[in-house]
């Protein structure tokens, strides 16, 4: 009798997010990453007929699936809820990372910016700038502050391809 595979199950959120908290055993591919990964994932997904994709709520590892489909990927499933419904259902995350968020970061950066424009008035176009970059992060998803962020020490010692990953 053949031993049935364990689902693949690929975290599709991003590498910070990964690293904070995860499901034991999945498999850590961004979503900006998934296009780049998809022939080496191709001949996995095939073999493995149990490919399960989440990220934080559902709605990023949806729209990793459609690329995978519209690839030739085989079948893969959307984990209905993501991690916060894996949470609620009492399955297992494991953490590699604390401290504050990237996000949390930037907006304690961008509310100082902001605050510092406002009061000092030799750095008044701190505001606007502030402001541009958020408008600009938020239309593209993609914070050019956040990969600034991503590589200062505390956010991860050393190198930061080094932080394990399972």
């Amino acid at each position: 009798m053949a031993k049935a595979m364990a689902p693949m199950i690929i975290d599709v959120r991003s590498r910070d997010e990964y690293l904070r908290e995860h499901i034991p055993g999945s498999r850590n591919i961004p979503l900006e990453h998934i296009q780049e990964s998809i022939e080496e994932l191709r001949e996995e997904l095939w073999q493995n007929p149990a490919v399960i994709l989440t990220c934080r709520s559902g709605r990023r590892a949806r729209e990793a699936a459609q690329l995978l489909k519209a690839q030739g990927c085989g079948d893969v499933v959307v984990m209905e809820g993501g991690i916060m419904g894996w949470k609620k259902q009492g399955g297992e995350v494991r953490s590699l990372k604390t401290g504050i968020s990237i996000m949390r970061q930037v907006q304690i950066v961008v509310g100082a910016l902001i605050l510092l424009g406002f009061f000092i008035e030799p750095i008044w176009f701190l505001v606007p700038v502030a402001g541009l970059g958020m408008l600009v992060a938020g239309l593209t998803g993609t914070c050019a502050m956040a990969s600034v962020l991503a590589k200062l020490p505390w956010n991860c010692p050393g190198n930061v391809e080094s932080c394990p990953i399972e």
